[in-house]
């Protein structure tokens, strides 16, 4: 939608501006370069609009406090494709991101969804029901899918919390895997740091 918008309000200027410099010029040769700079302009515009798009339908997706994190701790942040056997437990054979309980900012609260190695050795995603301290300790009360119960597991269980299940589309695909691409090869830190 917004790059429909901007090609449209890019298009109006570029006729407003060629009518204007018919006008008031009468020499062909300066009409010609100014058109010529007008649609080498409309055409990076274009470009950098395309170019942005998957970053923008990203933020939308796991939120710019999430997008801008995912650049400077990308070791923490994984996206997976829901196979069969998570699918089953998930609900959908969609994508997932994921935050790993090793980001030094990993809180859990009532209500999040997690991913963690249930009892009997499978991977498993349930609501936090309730979380109950005792010292040093944290037990997590989940809401069981399956059985329709509460069972307890503890913090060593829990591989991480899911940001957000995302529909399996051509364009979220593309959107994830660039976003990946990027987060993993573009170093956030050296262009923020001075050495």
């Amino acid at each position: 939608m917004t790059f429909f918008f901007i090609v449209n309000l890019t298009e109006k200027l570029y006729i407003k501006l060629l009518t204007t410099v018919n006008k008031e010029l009468n020499n062909k040769e300066e009409v010609k370069n100014i058109k010529k700079i007008v649609k080498n302009t409309i055409k990076l515009c274009v470009f950098l609009s395309v170019a942005i798009l998957p970053f923008i339908t990203v933020t939308q997706l796991i939120g710019f406090d999430n997008f801008i994190d995912s650049f400077e701790n990308h070791e923490y942040y994984i996206f997976l494709q829901n196979d069969e056997i998570l699918a089953s437990k998930t609900g959908n054979e969609n994508y997932i991101i994921i935050i790993k309980s090793s980001h030094p900012n990993f809180k859990i609260k009532d209500n999040d969804i997690i991913l963690y190695w249930g009892n009997d050795g499978e991977i498993a995603s349930n609501k936090i029901k309730k979380i109950d301290t005792y010292g040093s300790i944290k037990k997590y009360r989940i809401i069981d899918n399956e059985n329709i119960d509460t069972k307890t597991i503890f913090e060593n269980q829990i591989i991480g919390k899911i940001i957000n299940n995302i529909d399996n589309n051509i364009w979220n695909s593309i959107s994830l895997k660039i976003w990946d691409i990027s987060i993993q090869k573009l170093n956030l830190n050296s262009f923020i740091t001075n050495h």
